[in-house]
């Protein structure tokens, strides 16, 4: 009995901690609870009235800018709009100048915002009087401003543009798909992948658009240059098929060689052992068969990116026949790197 008893005078500070340490985990659980309540309480706090200023803000922009045009409303901003647009792009504009477009650019899309859907109509009707090549700057905006007003509505619009089939123009389709990679990247990966699999700098493969299920665009619309813009776009858009969209595009004799290297670029940066034999190929028959001394050193260095040492007889043996002295000595530096 003697030797029981202390055993229990043990056991009870110890259950006492027990219960001290479950009751404290217990209280700070809750603590932190109630605490992340109030941090989301808060933040939601500080959001609606993150709104309600910005709401406030648009509203006096608008009010100061319709003070220095002529008419009220939406026809005040559209005006503005007219104005400063251009001076983003001319080369003429001094700094200061080009800053302070900007600067009103910005305060006056947050206006329209503050107007809301009651300047759609408007818009729209304005977009009907552009021209995409000399209103191109300014259309910029009005794609901005629609997908901010209504976002689904305005989406669409801008979808339409980057298809070609609205205000044709490769510089307006190309802004449209940054357009849409800023505000909606799987849309715009799935239409820039489209593009890239039916068309090149040739124009569209019939065929394939049919086959596609899509619309012809506008004649207008093609880019007989830079038709690589596509494809620098399509890999921001983070498209989970990009990988198999640029090996298609390498194995098409139709592409142009910017296009092609700008694929090689981007499969050498993911070290696609896919694209290895294909590269290799592309440096031995390149686009129109020019031997471009930039064209085939970016093919080796893409080689050595993907392949590393077991890249060191194929550099070799293409050594042998390089067609220039710039491109024997990329190669020859490849080889001194693995030594």
């Amino acid at each position: 009995m003697t030797s029981q008893a202390p055993q229990r005078g043990r056991r009870t500070p110890t259950i006492i901690l027990l219960a001290a340490l479950i009751g404290s985990l217990l209280f700070s659980g809750y603590s932190f609870l109630r605490a992340d309540e109030a941090l989301t309480a808060q933040k939601a706090s500080i959001e609606k009235t993150q709104e309600s200023l910005d709401a406030v803000l648009g509203e006096l922009t608008r009010m100061r800018i319709e003070q220095s045009a002529e008419g009220k409303g939406t026809p005040a901003l559209l005006e503005k709009l007219r104005v400063y647009a251009p001076m983003t792009a001319d080369a003429r504009i001094t700094e200061p100048d080009f800053q302070n477009a900007k600067k009103e650019l910005a305060a006056i899309v947050r206006a329209f915002e503050s107007v809301g859907q009651a300047a759609w109509t408007p818009i729209m009707d304005r977009l009907k009087e552009v021209h995409p090549n000399d209103d191109f700057n300014e259309i910029k905006y009005l794609l901005e401003i629609l997908i901010r007003l209504d976002p689904p509505a305005g989406k669409q619009i801008t979808k339409e543009v980057l298809q070609g089939h609205r205000l044709p123009f490769p510089r307006l389709r190309w802004w449209a798909a940054d357009l849409l990679i800023s505000h909606d990247k799987q849309l715009a990966g799935n239409l820039l992948r489209r593009i890239l699999l039916t068309e090149s700098s040739r124009g569209i493969d019939v065929n394939r658009a049919m086959a596609a299920g899509m619309e012809i665009p506008d004649p207008a619309a093609f880019a007989s240059t830079g038709f690589n813009n596509y494809v620098q776009r399509y890999i921001r858009s983070e498209d989970p098929k990009i990988e198999d969209t640029l090996l298609m595009l390498l194995t098409r004799i139709e592409h142009d060689g910017i296009t092609i290297q700008d694929c090689i670029k981007e499969l050498a940066r993911r070290k696609s052992m896919r694209a290895l034999p294909i590269i290799k190929k592309v440096y031995d028959n390149p686009p129109n068969n020019q031997q471009n001394p930039l064209f085939l050193t970016i093919c080796v260095r893409a080689i050595d990116d993907i392949e590393g040492k077991a890249a060191v007889p194929w550099l070799e043996e293409k050594l042998k026949t390089a067609p220039t002295n710039t491109v024997a000595n990329v190669i020859q530096d490849k080889l001194n790197k693995h030594k």
